[in-house]
């Protein structure tokens, strides 16, 4: 005489864990993930057009929180051209400021990129195409039309020779103050 195994059977053992598996599967669907709102730890706003891509682009406020009406204000983060060809920053403009200060280099050579320095100190200039440096340049609005405070976006236009215009949304990136 056999006695037959005690304890489940394997066939209702799967048959329970494909129906928990669905059933968990299902609980997911619909809701709000715990990394929904997770962000990029990069301070500032990306753009493209053409082959320029705009990278880690804000209103470099210094250690101020707040750039008053009627004061001045560079911008930094960094212009990279895609492309073979060099492309040129022709004009920076926002309805948030009655003019723009540009210095350095304003030519993005092929495969290559600028950076603009906002409030770092020291000159500013041309890419070394011998050691594929980047070129350095200061973009400094002019004449703030009101008050450009941390927390709002403040829409950037950049406009290139070849790529065209791409229009960005900039926060305000206040520095950590030096210590010393």
């Amino acid at each position: 005489m056999s006695r037959r195994p005690r304890g489940p059977r394997p066939g209702f053992v799967v048959a329970t864990l494909l129906t928990a598996a669905l059933a968990l599967a299902g609980c997911s669907a619909g809701s709000v993930t715990q990394t929904d709102t997770v962000v990029s730890q990069a301070d500032g706003a990306t753009g493209q057009v053409g082959a320029i891509v705009l990278r880690d682009l804000s209103i470099d406020a210094g250690e101020a929180q707040n750039v008053p009406s009627g004061g001045e204000v560079p911008l930094r983060g960094t212009i990279i051209n895609e492309g073979p060809t060099a492309d040129r920053l022709v004009s920076v403009s926002t309805p948030y400021a009655l003019g723009v200060r540009q210095e350095g280099a304003t030519v993005v050579p092929g495969s290559n990129a600028v950076r603009m320095v906002g409030n770092e100190p020291g000159p500013v200039g041309p890419a070394n195409l011998d050691t594929r440096q980047s070129g350095t340049a200061r973009v400094v609005l002019t004449g703030v039309t009101q008050t450009i405070a941390s927390g709002p976006t403040y829409a950037v236009t950049f406009t290139f020779e070849r790529a065209g215009a791409v229009t960005v949304p900039l926060i305000v990136a206040a520095s950590e103050p030096a210590v010393g």
